[in-house]
C-alpha cells in the first residue's frame, strides 16, 4: 500500500509558486485524497437518502393519523375506490398492450416496420386505424422519395442513333481496309 501511495503523489505538488497548485494540470491524488472524496459524496448520499425516508416517515404517520380519524364505512368507502382505480389502471395496460399488437399487425400488413408501433397506438380502435393509415402513406410517399433521390442522375445515352456514332463506325470501317 506504502508503494502505491509513494506512486500516486506528484513530486511537484506543493513546488508551484507560492505553493498553489491549482494551475498544476498534472496533480496526481494520493490514496487519502481519494478517501476523503469517497467519503464526503457517501456523507451526502446519505443526507438525502436519511431525508427521504424521514418525509415519508412523516407522510405515512399523517396518513395513518387521518385514517384513524374516518370511520369504517368511509375507510370502506375509500379502499373500494383505490381497487377500483387500481383495476381501472390495470384494464387500461392491458388494453394498450393489445392495441400494441394489433398495430403492429396490420403495420406489418402494410408493410411499415413494426418499430413505429408506439406512433400509432391508441386506446381508441377508430383513431388507430386512422393512424395507421395516415402513416402508412406518409411512410410510402418518403420511401418513393428516398428511391427515387438515389435513382436520380443523368439517364443513359442512346448511342445507336446518334450521328457521330455513325461517321466514327465509317472512319473505323475505312481504317481497316488497309
Amino acid at each position: 500500500m506504502e508503494e502505491n501511495k509513494n506512486t500516486n503523489q506528484d513530486p511537484t505538488a506543493g513546488s508551484g509558486e507560492n505553493g498553489n497548485n491549482a494551475g498544476n494540470k498534472d496533480r496526481s491524488f494520493t490514496q487519502e485524497d481519494m478517501d476523503k472524496l469517497a467519503s464526503k459524496v457517501r456523507a451526502e448520499e446519505k443526507a438525502k437518502t436519511d431525508k427521504a425516508i424521514e418525509e415519508r416517515v412523516k407522510e405515512a404517520m399523517a396518513e395513518y393519523d387521518r385514517q384513524a380519524k374516518l370511520t369504517q364505512e368511509e375507510r370502506d368507502k375509500e379502499a373500494r375506490s383505490k381497487r377500483e382505480k387500481e383495476l381501472a389502471e390495470r384494464e387500461n395496460k392491458i388494453t394498450l398492450r393489445e392495441r400494441k399488437l394489433e398495430a403492429a399487425s396490420q403495420l406489418s400488413e402494410k408493410g411499415v416496420p413494426t418499430e413505429f408501433v408506439d406512433y400509432v397506438v391508441d386506446m381508441d380502435a377508430e383513431k388507430m386505424k386512422d393512424k395507421i393509415d395516415s402513416f402508412s402513406k406518409s411512410y410510402a410517399k418518403a420511401v418513393e422519395k428516398g428511391v427515387t433521390d438515389k435513382l436520380k442522375g443523368t439517364p443513359p445515352k442512346d448511342f445507336g442513333n446518334d450521328d457521330q456514332n455513325q461517321n466514327k463506325k465509317k472512319a473505323l470501317s475505312s481504317t481497316r481496309a488497309f
